[in-house]
């Protein structure tokens, strides 16, 4: 079983919505059972709930996440087979303090082309936006969760 890991600041908005989103994504084509996928931000406060919006735009997706709870990234996520981060910012700081993680950590964007580069690859942090800024977010991660679970299934 594949372990994936999202990562992005407070663990309340982007990389909570891409879990949902990605277990989804996995239960509609019948493969929840082959990837283990949480969520953690760099910056977390353990506990805190996702964001009033962030929850209001997966219910619109047919998502609870009304439960979730954000968790801080430690050297437990370094398990995973791979930890894609919402900004190469969260990538940086990985791979600062666990040089080890390296061929591992990937921006979701860099993940989701299979192209390397630092421009124009980060997801927007929708935290203080409106539910429309989380939905265009949320819409953006989606669509790069396709192409990640395709080069999963192939590796």
């Amino acid at each position: 079983m594949k372990r994936v890991v999202f990562v992005c600041t407070g663990n309340t908005c982007r990389s909570s919505m891409a879990e949902a989103l990605f277990k989804k994504l996995l239960e509609e084509r019948g493969k929840q059972n082959d990837m283990k996928v949480e969520s953690c931000g760099i910056a977390a406060v353990e506990g805190m709930p996702a964001s009033p919006n962030a929850i209001r735009i997966m219910q619109e997706e047919g998502l609870d996440i009304s439960t979730h709870k954000a968790r801080l990234f430690s050297e437990e996520f370094l398990k995973a087979d791979i930890i894609l981060t919402m900004a190469k910012s969260h990538k940086d700081y990985i791979l600062d303090r666990f040089p080890a993680a390296k061929g591992r950590v990937f921006v979701l964007d860099e993940f989701s082309s299979g192209q390397g580069g630092d421009e124009n690859m980060d997801i927007p942090d929708p935290y203080g936006g409106d539910e429309n800024v989380y939905r265009r977010v949320a819409s953006e991660i989606k669509q790069k969760l396709k192409n990640v679970l395709e080069r999963l299934e192939k590796s």
